[in-house]
Protein backbone atom coordinates (compact mmCIF):
# COMPACT_ATOMS: atom_id res chain seq x y z
CA UNK A 1 0.00 0.00 0.00
CA UNK A 2 0.94 3.47 -0.71
CA UNK A 3 2.07 6.28 1.93
CA UNK A 4 -0.59 8.63 2.43
CA UNK A 5 1.34 10.86 4.88
CA UNK A 6 4.11 13.04 4.32
CA UNK A 7 6.95 14.79 6.73
CA UNK A 8 7.54 18.46 6.61
CA UNK A 9 11.10 19.85 7.69
CA UNK A 10 11.36 23.18 9.12
CA UNK A 11 15.13 23.07 7.83
CA UNK A 12 14.45 26.22 5.25
CA UNK A 13 12.68 28.07 7.81
CA UNK A 14 15.48 27.63 10.57
CA UNK A 15 18.18 28.44 8.27
CA UNK A 16 16.39 31.46 6.84
CA UNK A 17 15.84 32.40 10.68
CA UNK A 18 19.43 31.63 11.84
CA UNK A 19 20.57 33.88 8.61
CA UNK A 20 18.06 37.23 9.63
CA UNK A 21 18.91 37.15 13.62
CA UNK A 22 22.63 36.67 12.87
CA UNK A 23 22.52 39.68 10.61
CA UNK A 24 19.98 41.57 12.77
CA UNK A 25 22.16 40.83 15.20
CA UNK A 26 25.41 42.54 13.25
CA UNK A 27 23.51 45.82 11.98
CA UNK A 28 21.64 46.62 14.97
CA UNK A 29 24.39 47.03 17.52
CA UNK A 30 26.11 48.96 14.76
CA UNK A 31 23.21 51.52 13.97
CA UNK A 32 22.86 52.15 17.73
CA UNK A 33 26.80 52.85 17.70
CA UNK A 34 26.47 55.70 15.36
CA UNK A 35 22.69 56.59 17.18
CA UNK A 36 24.71 57.55 20.30
CA UNK A 37 27.83 59.14 18.77
CA UNK A 38 25.50 61.23 16.58
CA UNK A 39 23.25 62.30 20.04
CA UNK A 40 26.50 62.93 21.77
CA UNK A 41 27.48 65.30 19.28
CA UNK A 42 24.04 67.02 19.35
CA UNK A 43 24.05 67.44 23.26
CA UNK A 44 28.13 68.68 23.27
CA UNK A 45 26.79 71.36 20.74
CA UNK A 46 23.57 72.55 22.65
CA UNK A 47 25.69 72.97 25.41
CA UNK A 48 28.42 74.86 24.11
CA UNK A 49 25.61 77.36 22.23
CA UNK A 50 24.41 77.53 25.91
CA UNK A 51 28.13 78.06 27.20
CA UNK A 52 28.25 81.49 24.98
CA UNK A 53 24.78 82.26 25.50
CA UNK A 54 25.37 82.78 29.07
CA UNK A 55 29.07 83.97 29.25
CA UNK A 56 27.86 86.94 31.53
CA UNK A 57 25.99 84.86 33.90
CA UNK A 58 29.15 82.58 34.26
CA UNK A 59 31.40 85.51 34.54
CA UNK A 60 28.71 87.44 37.31
CA UNK A 61 28.74 83.81 39.02
CA UNK A 62 32.23 83.89 39.30
CA UNK A 63 32.95 86.78 40.34
CA UNK A 64 31.04 86.36 43.47
CA UNK A 65 32.71 83.30 43.99
CA UNK A 66 32.08 80.63 42.41
CA UNK A 67 34.37 77.80 42.43
CA UNK A 68 35.39 76.15 38.42
CA UNK A 69 33.92 73.28 39.95
CA UNK A 70 30.71 74.52 40.47
CA UNK A 71 30.52 76.10 37.27
CA UNK A 72 31.35 72.46 35.69
CA UNK A 73 29.20 70.49 38.11
CA UNK A 74 26.18 72.71 36.51
CA UNK A 75 27.17 72.36 33.32
CA UNK A 76 27.59 68.63 33.51
CA UNK A 77 24.37 67.94 35.39
CA UNK A 78 22.30 69.93 32.71
CA UNK A 79 23.59 67.93 30.23
CA UNK A 80 23.08 64.61 32.17
CA UNK A 81 19.31 65.92 32.74
CA UNK A 82 19.02 67.12 29.50
CA UNK A 83 20.30 63.36 28.02
CA UNK A 84 18.26 61.53 30.62
CA UNK A 85 15.06 63.20 29.65
CA UNK A 86 15.53 62.01 26.23
CA UNK A 87 16.74 58.34 27.63
CA UNK A 88 13.22 58.85 29.78
CA UNK A 89 11.56 59.27 26.26
CA UNK A 90 12.95 56.60 24.25
CA UNK A 91 12.34 54.19 26.83
CA UNK A 92 8.63 55.21 26.81
CA UNK A 93 8.47 55.27 23.48
CA UNK A 94 10.64 51.79 22.72
CA UNK A 95 8.17 50.19 25.49
CA UNK A 96 4.94 50.81 23.38
CA UNK A 97 6.91 48.89 20.46
CA UNK A 98 6.90 45.23 22.46
CA UNK A 99 3.33 46.05 23.21
CA UNK A 100 2.18 46.79 19.96
CA UNK A 101 3.95 43.42 18.66
CA UNK A 102 2.27 41.07 21.46
CA UNK A 103 -0.88 42.82 20.87
CA UNK A 104 -0.81 42.77 16.88
CA UNK A 105 1.00 39.39 16.25
CA UNK A 106 0.76 37.68 19.36
CA UNK A 107 4.27 37.37 19.57
CA UNK A 108 5.69 37.64 23.20
CA UNK A 109 7.83 40.66 23.32
CA UNK A 110 8.09 42.65 26.03
CA UNK A 111 10.72 45.54 27.78
CA UNK A 112 12.06 44.52 30.93
CA UNK A 113 13.12 46.65 33.61
CA UNK A 114 16.62 45.65 33.49
CA UNK A 115 16.89 46.96 29.56
CA UNK A 116 14.95 49.84 30.98
CA UNK A 117 17.56 50.86 33.02
CA UNK A 118 20.07 50.16 30.84
CA UNK A 119 18.65 52.11 28.44
CA UNK A 120 18.75 55.02 30.85
CA UNK A 121 21.93 54.87 32.00
CA UNK A 122 23.51 54.77 29.07
CA UNK A 123 21.80 58.21 27.98
CA UNK A 124 22.68 59.32 30.66
CA UNK A 125 26.31 58.38 30.48
CA UNK A 126 26.50 59.42 26.83
CA UNK A 127 25.27 63.09 28.33
CA UNK A 128 27.88 63.56 31.17
CA UNK A 129 30.64 62.36 28.04
CA UNK A 130 29.23 64.91 25.52
CA UNK A 131 28.63 67.74 28.46
CA UNK A 132 32.51 67.92 30.02
CA UNK A 133 34.30 69.87 27.26
CA UNK A 134 31.35 72.62 27.25
CA UNK A 135 31.67 72.12 31.06
CA UNK A 136 35.18 72.60 31.39
CA UNK A 137 35.09 75.43 28.69
CA UNK A 138 32.16 77.62 30.78
CA UNK A 139 34.09 77.13 34.15
CA UNK A 140 38.00 77.74 32.78
CA UNK A 141 36.22 81.45 31.06
CA UNK A 142 38.44 84.19 32.38
CA UNK A 143 36.46 86.56 34.67
CA UNK A 144 37.04 89.75 33.28
CA UNK A 145 36.04 88.55 29.71
CA UNK A 146 33.19 86.83 30.66
CA UNK A 147 31.90 90.25 32.30
CA UNK A 148 32.80 92.48 29.82
CA UNK A 149 31.09 90.39 27.42
CA UNK A 150 28.21 91.88 25.40
CA UNK A 151 24.58 90.56 25.83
Amino acid sequence: QEDDFTVDKADALIAFWKSLTSLLFAVIPAVVGIGIVVGGIVIMNIMLVGVVERTREIGVRLALGARKRDIRRQFLLEAAFLSSAGGVLGVLIGGLIPLIVRWKFAFPAQLTPGIAMMGLSLATIVGLVAGYWPARNASNLPVVDALRDEV
